[in-house]
């Protein structure tokens, strides 16, 4: 497909990428048969292969409309398009430099403008975020499912030194700006379990948001500029040869990314590309190690953002079983649970279908708990269910405990 540039965009570098990448598509059709909105709506523009088309006429005409809007506002980015490319089409960067073209002219309305500003900015106010995530859980469970709120179970939290080997060596432990109000307890089991491994814990006080929040709504700028607080905050935190590990795959990803977010003579270019050199899952770390825990039936979810975004999932399923846990089969898993950030605020209905479709598979064989990598799917998978839902790093640190009570 050839893209001829509206003069409206002519100075913008990120417009040579976007062409780019619309023309590396040869509309095979392949990412249609594995893209979640497509088999949940059937209809072309809801379909990666339909998105780019109206990419490209975006580019054209230099307009953006609500036809635009509404079909791109569906898109996960869940990335299970780019895992199955054969051409290697880099949707999602595609998709973030659109968001950013709509958002300089937008076709939604005012208050649909202003609602997501304010959605932005309660979602990046940690102090009220805290307040929000410890009302929650003290809600009756009858109200929580007549509001389909998530459900908040408290895991098993560490208590004093647990370490079976010498601290050798030590890594800085990213909190994760909504986990960290929602789930603590994800980062204190993450600490307890790198401990029992021989490894120290670093934390960050005050952590900058990684940038996801504001950047894949199209607000690239205020991104830009989260991450590089962030950036700075880890220089400042100690030995750089430290690995940086995030123990949510949604910042996973957002992290092990950070250097195409800026130009290549962007100040911050190379320290980007530093920092997420660094940047591991904490499966990452933690697979391999002999850990044996009390047994368990467990549904395991693979987020998005750990199977297509980084590649990862089945070494950790492994891992898991080799703990002692027994991962039960899943039943046709769809591709995507629909929670992706803010799109299960913003697109709750699309959601909600696609995370009873994921329910459906994950409940089939009735596990005893459902496990997951990411926060934004352990909130939106928990409404829909009554079977407790957790961080995989909460149920083997409670497990392993249990195990050791037991002898």
């Amino acid at each position: 497909m050839r893209t001829e540039i509206h003069p409206r965009f002519a100075n913008q570098p990120s417009l040579d990428r976007a062409e780019a990448i619309v023309r590396s598509c040869v509309h095979c059709g392949f990412c249609t048969a594995v893209c979640p909105t497509y088999q949940l709506l059937g209809d072309e523009a809801d379909s990666p292969r339909g998105r780019i088309v109206l990419i490209n006429d975006l580019l054209e005409t230099g307009r953006v409309t609500e036809v635009h809007e509404t079909h791109l506002d569906r898109c996960l980015t869940c990335r299970s398009c780019e895992t199955h490319c054969p051409s290697g089409v880099a949707y999602t960067d595609l998709l973030d430099i659109a968001k950013g073209l709509m958002l300089e002219q937008p076709a939604r309305s005012k208050p649909a403008i202003l609602g997501r500003d304010v959605l932005l900015r309660l979602l990046k106010w940690q102090p009220l975020m805290r307040v929000g995530f410890g009302l929650l859980r003290r809600l009756p469970t009858v109200v929580r499912r007549r509001f389909n709120l998530p459900v908040i179970r408290t895991s098993a939290r560490g208590s004093g030194k647990v370490g079976t080997l010498p601290i050798e060596r030590e890594v800085i432990l990213l909190g994760g700006c909504i986990q960290s109000a929602a789930t603590p307890e994800v980062n204190e089991a993450a600490a307890a379990l790198l401990e029992v491994a021989g490894i120290g814990v670093n934390s960050i006080k005050r952590e900058a948001c990684c940038g996801a929040l504001a950047y894949h709504l199209g607000r690239h700028d205020e991104g830009r500029a989260d991450m590089r607080r962030l950036i700075r905050q880890i220089e400042q935190a100690g030995d750089t040869r430290q690995p940086i590990v995030s123990t949510a795959s949604g910042c996973g990803i957002s992290l092990k990314s950070l250097p195409k977010h800026f130009e290549a003579d962007d100040p911050d270019f190379t320290r980007a590309t530093a920092i997420a050199a660094r940047v591991v899952d904490v499966s990452e770390l933690l697979i391999g190690e002999n850990i044996a825990v009390a047994p368990s039936r467990v549904a395991f979810h693979r987020p998005c953002t750990l199977k297509h975004g980084q590649g990862l999932g089945d070494e950790l399923a492994a891992w898991l079983t080799q703990c002692g846990l027994t991962l039960i089969p899943l039943v046709n898993p769809p591709g995507c649970c629909g929670s992706a950030g803010t799109y299960s605020l913003l697109q709750s209905e699309m959601a909600n279908s696609l995370r009873e479709r994921m329910m459906t598979s994950l409940t089939e064989h009735a596990p005893d708990v459902i496990v997951t990598a990411n926060i934004g799917c352990q909130l939106h998978l928990s409404s829909g269910t009554e079977i407790p839902v957790m961080h995989w790093l909460e149920l083997v640190w409670q497990q392993y405990q249990l195990g050791l009570s037991r002898g």
